[in-house]
């Protein structure tokens, strides 16, 4: 049965159902939970969706089951998942160093790492104290897999409060998005019908209406759903939905970022003005593998990117499906250069990368990005 479960999963994570492939891998772990491949499953499920806490949880509980076999995959979830807590990331590294199938060399490698980590952790502690970094947020590995997911409230037979604590929330915009990520655990009739109800609901933020529509396809539906966005009706196949609908940053806006990067790159002396040009005043989709290389090799923080994404993935949802058509690659790139500048100079930090393009096209891209969000300097 237990193998069922796991394929079952297996079929809806391929089919990108992330939602209802979360809940049969779940369902196979309890079952069975010694099936290592689907324990694999619920983490790659769980992080596509970006439920960063239900992952940290599934990763701390696959780290104190030691019966299961070292899985590579799930490493670099860690060091995502944990990056903010130090002691699971040191006892989530030790635990992995003491598994049977584990190689000498990555038994020394992630011995090594929980002995750095518990150092660089200790230093925060004598500086900080302990019980200032607990009320910042930092948990043990025992303390993340002790926390109860809905996942697990499912599997505890609560479904019928779930959905009725559900309806309750899709009623206040401050809890409408937590309702809307919990029904799409829930493959049942009554999941589907609230979310669909949600996406005709113009007294939510656009965003929400685009985020149900998404937890429906992450439910497996495949149908036609009926969308009510800018006063309008819209009708969105979710078997092949157009515009794309995501949870990250659209694929259509790669050029332009490669063209925001190339700009860094040519400020900070890695591509010259005329490698700049070849590339930033075309209208290529792939940055040619020269330039590609010199690109990571430019130093842009990661929390800079992270603004400009969140700010594209702000706008996209709000208007959702009525967002532009990507072209002139060059001033896109350009407005996300403005809004970096923007946020770094509106928290009193110093633009360092020179002075920008002069752009009026970029402007009016910069204007559309930032209407959807109201705490863009937060």
């Amino acid at each position: 049965m237990s193998q069922d479960l796991n394929g079952m999963g297996r079929f809806h994570l391929q089919n990108d159902s992330y939602g209802i492939a979360a809940f049969y891998f779940h369902r196979a772990i309890r079952q069975q939970p010694s099936t290592g491949s689907a324990w694999n499953g619920l983490v790659l499920s769980l992080g596509l969706m970006r439920r960063e806490a239900d992952t940290q949880t599934v990763l701390a509980r696959f780290a104190l089951s030691p019966q299961l076999p070292f899985d590579k995959q799930l490493v670099p979830s860690a060091f995502m998942m944990y990056r903010n807590h130090p002691q699971a990331m040191a006892a989530w590294a030790r635990a992995m160093a003491g598994r049977s199938n584990v190689s000498a060399e990555e038994r020394q490698g992630f011995t090594a790492m929980a002995e750095d980590i518990d150092e660089q952790y200790g230093k925060l502690v004598a500086e900080r104290g302990e019980e200032a970094l607990k009320r910042e947020g930092m948990m043990t590995l025992e303390e993340l897999a002790a926390r109860v997911t809905e996942l697990d409230l499912i599997m505890q037979g609560q479904a019928d409060a779930l959905v009725a604590r559900a309806e309750q929330w899709l009623k206040d915009e401050s809890t409408a998005l937590t309702a809307i990520r919990m029904l799409s655990l829930l493959p049942e009739p009554r999941s589907e019908r609230l979310l669909r109800r949600t996406c005709r609901d113009e007294s939510l933020p656009g965003k929400m209406r685009t985020h149900a529509l998404l937890a429906l396809r992450w439910m497996g539906v495949r149908e036609k759903v009926r969308l009510h966005k800018l006063g309008e009706s819209f009708v969105v196949d979710l078997s092949d939905p157009k515009p794309e609908l995501t949870i990250s940053v659209p694929s259509a806006y790669k050029p332009a970022l490669d063209r925001m990067h190339l700009w860094i790159a040519k400020e900070q002396g890695m591509v010259t003005h005329e490698e700049y040009e070849s590339f930033a005043s075309t209208e290529e989709l792939e940055l040619p593998q020269p330039l590609a290389e010199k690109v990571k090799a430019a130093d842009l923080p990661g929390h800079l990117q992270e603004v400009v994404h969140t700010v594209i993935r702000s706008a996209y949802d709000e208007y959702y499906p009525v967002v532009p058509f990507i072209r002139e690659y060059r001033s896109w790139g350009n407005a996300f250069l403005i809004i970096m500048k923007e946020y770094v100079e509106g928290n009193g930090m110093k633009w360092t990368y020179g002075e920008l393009e002069q752009d009026d096209t970029a402007a009016l891209h910069r204007n559309w990005l930032l209407s959807a969000v109201s705490d863009f300097q937060q």
